[in-house]
């Protein structure tokens, strides 16, 4: 039976406050590859021998410095077509929820960041699929779907050389 395998993950950060939900963007930096200057989520590969939710946690740390606070799959897989390398992509979705006042630190692949408000994801959200997933967390990870807590992915254990 054929597999489907991905190599690429997507992680959409988000928090809460008096003004409501807000997403994180990254600016791609110049040389940066493909869409430098555009606003992102957190876009990254997954390492041979890796987990998807492991390369979820590791880009994520290494493009923001954030930690999750609350961490859910999302029912949903972003696809398109990269029209550069003539391929099909389809990436896990992720949602991780921080705090308030969550520190970011970012890498080298980007030169900026900011907080969008839900109201504005529609203009500051270029692509369908990003927008989409947006969507699908509000309804079923912030809201709150029947399905919530069976998407939730518990904290990693530490590993033996952090204890």
């Amino acid at each position: 039976m054929a597999k489907v395998k991905a190599n690429r993950i997507a992680v959409y950060v988000y928090r809460t406050g008096p003004a409501g939900v807000e997403f994180l963007q990254l600016r791609r930096a110049a040389g940066s590859g493909d869409y430098a200057g555009t606003w992102q989520t957190v876009y990254g590969g997954i390492k041979s021998g890796e987990t998807a939710v492991a390369a979820a946690r590791r880009e994520l740390q290494e493009e923001t410095g954030l930690t999750p606070r609350r961490m859910h799959q999302v029912e949903y897989l972003e696809g398109f077509y990269h029209r550069a390398s003539d391929r099909v992509t389809f990436l896990p979705v992720f949602a991780v929820g921080v705090g308030r006042s969550a520190k970011i630190t970012l890498d080298a692949e980007h030169d900026d960041y900011r907080w969008v408000p839900l109201a504005d994801v529609g203009t500051h959200f270029v692509w369908r699929v990003q927008r989409r997933a947006i969507a699908i967390i509000v309804e079923d990870i912030i809201q709150g779907s029947p399905a919530r807590d069976l998407l939730r992915i518990k904290a990693e254990p530490p590993s033996p050389e952090k204890i």
